[in-house]
């Protein structure tokens, strides 16, 4: 067993590497080796299934995806700018610790220009994994993303959020097999009661398994299947203004995403952005998003509420060039809560955080 997961972990780090050079790298590949890299690496798909699609031999499709990371590891040999950018993220977020050290010490003399200052260079550590194409100067510009009302009024008593889960497969570390409880839909389950019953925010769970196809995990159109399964409910039910698609992230084996909340072992919480928009390819119309500025300020406004009310609890935002299904409704959310290396109550615990921060954003008034 050890074995295996020591292969699993090598394979996740082989994975984000050969994403990340991707990113970087991808506009000097052809068209053919983008999208064969991006459909095996990106989308998942196996080599049999690229084949099928293509037209040709599964070893044709290995051929030109090997010659694609030959040439991207070559470049990021010669320029080392994937190293460049891992060690200017570490010193922007020492740079976002020392903005928050102002503010605190600025408490004592009250000075405005001070506060603005702190705040404003703060946020730059806010998120993480951001590219030229993922975020312009104006879509992260602070003032604009924190000004934004997102407040709701549930006294209706119609569903107001819809909770769902486009990978309900995905599993914790101590999870039993086949049982739906210990998976991400669990806590679903648990976020629903703690809105429902703490709150008083009506919740519609869709407990949909959107990731499994005739009893095998197969994750290459989930995003398609899930699509079609908010659509309807969001048709049934016109109330629903919250839109939240909650996960579980992929680390190395060695990596624990926990934080202790009041003598508790909760899972950390992380916010993704989907912008619709890719290096390689600039705006991607047919997944045009109309509430990109919205999610924003939503993902913007939840991490700060809970590293107000939780610390470190919060991980950076995470920015990608795709969609997410996050042009369902302004107030969109994938939310990543702990990762296959937590246990299922570490995740379950992260819900009672996560139903406060959702409240402070949609409910309360300050």
């Amino acid at each position: 067993k050890t074995g295996t997961r020591e292969e699993a972990a090598a394979m996740k780090n082989q994975a984000y590497r050969m994403a990340l050079l991707y990113d970087f790298y991808g506009d000097m590949l052809t068209d053919r080796q983008k999208e064969f890299y991006d459909l095996y690496y990106n989308e998942d798909l196996s080599l049999a299934e690229i084949a099928e699609n293509y037209g040709i031999t599964r070893q044709g499709v290995r051929d030109v995806i090997v010659r694609a990371e030959a040439i991207l590891t070559d470049l990021e040999d010669k320029t080392g700018l994937i190293k460049r950018f891992h060690a200017m993220h570490k010193q922007l977020q020492q740079i976002a610790e020392d903005a928050e050290k102002i503010l605190e010490r600025n408490g004592s003399y009250d000075d405005p220009d001070i506060e603005a200052a702190a705040r404003e260079i703060r946020e730059l550590g806010v998120y993480t994994e951001i590219h030229p194409h993922d975020l312009t100067a104006e879509e992260l510009a602070a003032d604009t993303l924190l000004s934004e009302d997102l407040h709701i009024d549930p006294a209706s008593g119609e569903y107001k959020v819809l909770i769902y889960h486009t990978h309900g497969s995905e599993t914790f570390a101590d999870s039993r097999p086949g049982v739906i409880e210990d998976t991400v839909i669990g806590l679903g389950d648990e976020l629903t009661r703690i809105l429902e019953e703490d709150y008083g925010i009506p919740v519609y769970h869709d407990r949909t398994v959107y990731d499994v196809v005739d009893g095998v995990e197969d994750r290459s159109l989930a995003y398609d299947y899930a699509s079609d399964g908010i659509d309807a409910i969001l048709q049934q039910y016109p109330s629903i203004e919250v839109v939240l698609d909650i996960h579980r992230d992929g680390v190395r084996e060695d990596v624990r995403l926990v934080r202790d909340i009041d003598g508790v072992p909760t899972a950390q919480i992380m916010f993704l952005n989907g912008m619709s928009r890719t290096n390689e390819n600039g705006e991607i119309d047919y997944l045009y998003n109309p509430y990109r500025q919205e999610n924003l300020a939503f993902s913007l406004q939840m991490h700060l509420a809970g590293k107000e009310l939780y610390g470190d609890l919060m991980r950076r935002i995470y920015v990608r060039g795709y969609c997410f299904n996050l042009n369902k409704m302004p107030r969109s959310s994938l939310i990543e809560v702990g990762a296959q290396t937590n246990t299922v109550a570490e995740a379950k615990n992260a819900m009672v955080p996560l139903g406060a921060i959702l409240y402070k954003v949609l409910i309360a008034q300050e």
